[in-house]
């Protein structure tokens, strides 16, 4: 029979180590948020300046969207629009 201070040495591991999955997925989180924000407001200076500035705003939203569901649907929006563009684009050449 197991006695109620028995049961803290199972428990402490396991806190432990959710703490640790916590931090890790909270790190991650932080690190996709810094990088794709950052890709984000590159790509809009780059909009004013020469350089390839739709692509890099592309680029940080797919990053973002590793991590954040609305990043994820913008996404999809833009790539909608993108089709519909070319689309349209291609029945008019015709």
């Amino acid at each position: 029979m197991m006695r109620p201070d028995d049961t803290q040495q199972f428990e402490a591991p396991r806190t432990r180590e959710m703490r640790r999955v916590v931090a890790v997925r909270q790190t991650r989180r932080m690190l996709v948020l810094a990088l794709g924000g950052t890709l984000i407001v590159a790509g809009l200076a780059l909009m004013v300046l020469p350089g390839p500035g739709i692509a890099v705003l592309f680029l940080g939203l797919t990053v973002l969207s590793w991590e954040f569901p609305a990043a994820k649907r913008l996404l999809f929006k833009m790539k909608m629009k993108v089709k519909q563009l070319r689309n349209s684009r291609s029945r008019t050449r015709r």
